[in-house]
């Protein structure tokens, strides 16, 4: 409560020649539960918001375009990310205030981003983008292997040059305890020399390392196996792990990214772990899974297949 005294002030009531004004409301309010999911009801009680007069208003807005008019409101985000909530209050005697909250939404642990099996044939070549600064699109082809595991790609470059492909993903932020799990099998056709091929689950950009993820590199060129960890500059230190291929036998690489650290397995073994520069997973964002090959000869291919992107506890 404040006492003004002058003509200029507004007149509520008299007191013994000064005016009295009441102050406006303050607006605020709680978010329940406190972890929110997409796809998931949450509640905001706008009842902690306090005035001197009774609030006769309560709207929300959110940056996605929502708006709801209530003191009490069930509210949805369909998909993760960070968003705003503004809630504006209005009292009795017409005056306002706003109030805004940030809020990340999760996706549920389990959930899966991409599970790419090639079943579809060719429609899922079309899916994995070629890369035409290093080769053209006859260098791969989809194969049906008897057997199992039937639909894979063939990726067999005819010259000394890489066979990329890349396939675009968004990823949820993930809360604390929550990781983003990269796996993909693949079989080397190795029997000559001068063979490379490459796993790279999450790259920021197609054409630079710069806030990319440690990704997998084979090149019997270079001694073998390597994890990658690239660096802010936009290069990479490449990490030796003793681990050798075999050859037409499938393998599966796997890349455990929690919000601040990373391992890397092969068929459930681990072979290197780390620290992940900056915090990657504070919000959804998009990111390039990359795979590739090179050959300098026509006998050095490799399958790729069963190319998954989880959120696991």
């Amino acid at each position: 409560m404040v006492i003004l005294c002058g003509a200029t002030a507004v007149l509520l009531f008299a007191v013994a020649g000064c005016e009295l004004v009441q102050p406006g409301p303050a607006a605020d309010f709680s978010i329940s539960p406190i972890v929110i999911y997409a796809g998931e009801t949450f509640e905001l009680d706008g009842s902690v918001a306090v005035g001197s007069a009774s609030i006769v208003s309560y709207r929300w807005s959110f940056s996605d375009g929502q708006t709801l008019v209530g003191r009490q409101v069930n509210a949805t985000f369909p998909f993760p990310g960070t968003y705003s909530i503004a809630l504006t209050v209005e009292d009795a005697n017409g005056n306002r205030d706003s109030e805004t909250h940030q809020v990340i939404v999760y996706t549920r642990t389990g959930t899966v981003i991409l599970n790419e099996n090639f079943a579809d044939g060719d429609l899922a070549l079309a899916r994995w983008v070629l890369d035409p600064t290093w080769a053209s699109a006859n260098d791969a082809q989809i194969e049906f292997i008897l057997g199992g595991p039937g639909n894979a790609l063939y990726v067999h470059s005819a010259a000394s040059r890489w066979h990329r492909r890349y396939h675009a993903i968004e990823l949820p932020p993930l809360r604390v305890g929550q990781k983003a799990v990269f796996s993909c099998r693949i079989m080397a056709l190795r029997n000559q020399d001068f063979h490379t091929y490459l796993f790279a689950p999450a790259r920021a950009e197609l054409d630079t390392l710069v806030g990319s993820l440690p990704y997998f590199l084979f090149s019997n060129e270079r001694d073998g196996s390597y994890v990658h960890i690239p660096t802010r500059l936009g290069t990479d230190i490449g990490h030796l792990i003793s681990y050798e291929p075999d050859v037409y036998r499938w393998h599966t690489y796997t890349f455990v990214y929690d919000r601040d650290s990373f391992e890397f397995f092969i068929d459930d073994v681990s072979w290197l772990d780390g620290a992940l520069d900056g915090d990657v997973f504070d919000d959804s964002s998009i990111w390039t899974i990359l795979i590739g090959e090179e050959s300098l000869t026509e006998t050095c291919n490799a399958y790729f297949d069963d190319i998954r992107v989880t959120i696991q506890e």
